[in-house]
C-alpha cells in the first residue's frame, strides 16, 4: 500500500499571471488530500472518493465524465503523452482539504495521482515535470485553459517557504516566510466554476495582447509598450505587467522580512485585480476592507476570483479571531456561509507511507 500526501495551496501574489507566463508566488498550506493506492493486475483503476462518496472505475479507454475523475484520468493522459504507461491501481482518496474553497483541491488530486503513478510506474519524473502532468491534464484533457501556478506550489512547497517560480522557465526558489505571521484564509461561499466563460475570456485577452506585441512572456513588456493595444488589452495585460513587478517586490520583501511592505503589495494587487481585471466580487472586497481594517498586514483575493477564497497576512496568533470577527460582520451582510482557516507554507506533495 502507498499512501501519498499532496496538500493544497494558497498563492500569495501572482494572480492570473502564469497563462501568461509570468512570475507567481504561492504556498503549500497544511490541508491535504490523501491517496491511499494498490496496483492492481486487473486493468481497470478504481478510485474511491469520501468527499463525494461514491468509487469510479475506468479501463484503458479515457472519456471525459464531467465528474471529478476526471482529473485523474486527465494526469493518466499526460504521462501518456509522454510515452510512458500508467499504473491501473485501486485507491481511496480522502482529506482535509476542502473542494470548490479556491485552495485548488484540483491540483492537490492531480499531484497525488502523479506522485502515486510516478512511485508506483517507477517513471522517474522530476517534481517539476510532475507539476506539468497537472497543466497537461486540465489543458488538453479537461479543456481548462490553466497555467501552471497550482501544480508548481503542491509539488514545490516546502515548510515555512514561499515558492517563487517563472512560469515561463520553470525556474524557482524557495522563499522563507517568517514565523511571527500567518495567513487567514476566508471563503467566502461564492461557488465559481473555473472553466468558466469570464476566466477564459480573460486568457484570450492577455494572450492576444501579447501577440499583438511580438511577446511571448509577459515579463518581458513595459507599461509604455500597452499604448499601442485595444482598450481592454491594455486594462488586462496592464494589470498582468504591474503584478509581475510586485511578485518580485514581494519576494525581496520576505527576503529582507519586510512583513509591512508585504502587506501593502497584497493589498494593492487586490485593488488592481478589483479594477483593472474585473474578477471581484462585494464578498471579496468586503473581506479586504473589513480585514485591513482590523489589524491584518494586507489582504487580497487569490485565486482565480469570481468568488472563491480571500487571504489576509496577520501576526502570528491573530488568524484566529480575525476570522471570526470577519464571519460574523459577513454574514450579517451576504446571504452565504462563509469558512475560514489560519495557514502556514507546508511541505509539497510527496509519499509519506510505503509498504509491501
Amino acid at each position: 500500500m502507498l499512501l501519498v500526501r499532496s496538500p493544497g495551496r494558497v498563492n500569495i501574489i501572482g494572480e492570473h499571471t502564469d497563462y501568461a507566463l509570468g512570475y507567481v508566488m504561492p504556498m503549500a498550506i497544511q490541508l491535504s488530500t490523501y491517496m491511499e493506492s494498490e496496483p492492481t493486475t486487473e486493468g481497470m483503476t478504481c478510485v474511491y472518493s469520501e468527499a463525494y462518496r461514491e468509487e469510479a472505475c475506468f479501463g484503458d479507454s479515457l472519456v471525459r465524465e464531467g465528474k471529478w475523475v476526471d482529473y485523474v484520468k486527465g494526469v493518466y493522459h499526460a504521462i501518456r503523452v509522454l510515452g510512458l504507461r500508467p499504473v491501473h491501481v485501486k485507491a481511496r482518496v480522502h482529506g482535509d482539504l476542502p473542494i470548490g474553497a479556491g485552495l485548488s483541491s484540483s491540483a492537490s488530486l492531480e499531484m497525488a495521482v502523479a506522485v502515486t503513478q510516478n512511485e508506483l510506474g517507477r517513471l522517474g519524473l522530476s517534481k517539476v515535470e510532475l507539476a506539468r502532468l497537472g497543466n497537461v491534464a486540465e489543458n488538453e484533457f479537461l479543456g481548462i485553459p490553466s497555467g501552471l501556478l497550482d501544480q508548481m506550489a503542491v509539488m514545490l512547497g516546502e515548510e515555512d517557504m514561499a515558492v517563487f517560480a517563472d512560469t515561463e522557465t520553470l525556474s524557482y526558489e524557495l522563499v522563507p516566510v517568517l514565523r511571527d505571521v500567518e495567513f487567514l484564509v476566508f471563503h467566502t461561499g461564492v461557488r465559481r466554476a473555473i472553466a468558466a466563460t469570464a476566466y477564459a475570456e480573460r486568457v484570450e485577452t492577455v494572450k492576444s495582447a501579447l501577440k499583438a506585441l511580438g511577446a511571448r512572456s509577459s515579463k518581458e513588456v513595459r507599461e509604455e509598450q500597452l499604448s499601442g493595444l485595444n482598450g481592454l488589452q491594455r486594462k488586462r495585460l496592464g494589470y498582468v505587467v504591474r503584478e509581475n513587478a510586485r511578485v518580485v517586490a514581494a519576494r525581496d520583501a520576505l527576503r529582507a522580512g519586510r512583513v509591512d511592505e508585504l502587506g501593502r503589495i497584497l493589498t494593492e494587487a487586490h485593488w488592481d485585480l478589483a479594477r483593472n481585471y474585473e474578477v471581484s466580487t462585494p464578498e471579496l472586497d468586503f473581506f479586504v476592507k473589513f480585514t485591513v481594517s482590523h489589524g491584518a498586514l494586507g489582504a487580497r483575493l487569490t485565486g482565480a476570483g469570481f468568488g472563491g477564497a480571500a487571504i489576509a497576512l496577520v501576526a502570528r496568533g491573530a488568524g484566529e479571531a480575525l476570522g471570526r470577527e470577519v464571519a460574523e460582520e459577513y454574514v450579517r451582510r451576504f446571504p452565504h456561509r462563509p469558512a475560514y482557516w489560519v495557514v502556514r507554507p507546508s511541505a509539497g506533495a510527496r509519499v509519506v507511507q510505503a509498504r509491501q
